[in-house]
């Protein structure tokens, strides 16, 4: 099956209903978090842009993620103000970057796994299945609190991947929770690569050890 199979026969088979319009950013993030199962349904029959995605979801919530963390570092590092501006550009650009590499991954691997390719619905599943570590983000300036905020945030992202795969990318549950287990590793070895890399920028500009995650 081609992955080009991104057809709007295909989504309007598993969503009738394509014209539906997604919610505000709050709403949404709150129903993704405390009713996924029926805001994945809703998600489904959404006609979403790629350019709605990213800059009415994933950069808001990155970037406020980015800010977070610049407040953090600079509790112990005073790095010039261009340096610091880099540091959270980096850091939003790896966010954005990693969506649409999950994304890539989800729509090549889910004929694999028995379920129907689409660029936009793997695109609509990598974007809210990160809602749970971009909220998680905020609580990195608490250090009593950042690390199992992070750990629980990792088992819901783990968990609203397997349900938006179910129901998007239409696999099965018997083969969804393997699914979603290779997506999640992936993303673990992905954001292991951006912190290598984003170690190695943060020493050009002169930002010590610069971590782009956590």
């Amino acid at each position: 099956m081609s992955l080009s199979h991104d057809t709007s026969a295909g989504i309007t088979s598993s969503a009738p209903s394509s014209g539906v319009v997604a919610p505000g950013l709050l709403g949404r993030v709150k129903r993704m978090l405390l009713a996924p199962g029926t805001e994945w349904l809703r998600v489904a029959r959404e006609n979403t842009t790629p350019v709605r995605l990213f800059c009415g979801y994933v950069m808001p919530l990155a970037g406020l993620a980015a800010l977070v963390a610049l407040a953090r570092f600079s509790k112990t590092v005073h790095a010039p103000l261009a340096s610091a501006l880099a540091m959270v550009a980096l850091t939003l650009g790896f966010e954005v970057l990693a969506v649409y590499v999950v994304a890539r991954i989800i729509n090549v691997l889910a004929v694999s796994f028995r379920g129907l390719p689409s660029r936009n619905q793997a695109l609509k599943v990598a974007t809210y299945a990160f809602t749970p570590l971009w909220v998680a983000a905020l609580f990195i300036a608490l250090p009593a609190l950042s690390v199992p905020m992070l750990f629980l945030a990792g088992l819901y992202h783990t968990y609203l991947m397997y349900m938006g795969l179910k129901v998007l990318m239409k696999s099965p549950r018997d083969r969804a929770l393997g699914y979603a287990t290779t997506v999640v590793l992936c993303t673990i070895i992905l954001y292991i690569v951006f912190t290598q890399i984003s170690v190695g920028l943060g020493e050009s500009l002169h930002l010590g050890r610069f971590r782009a995650f956590g």
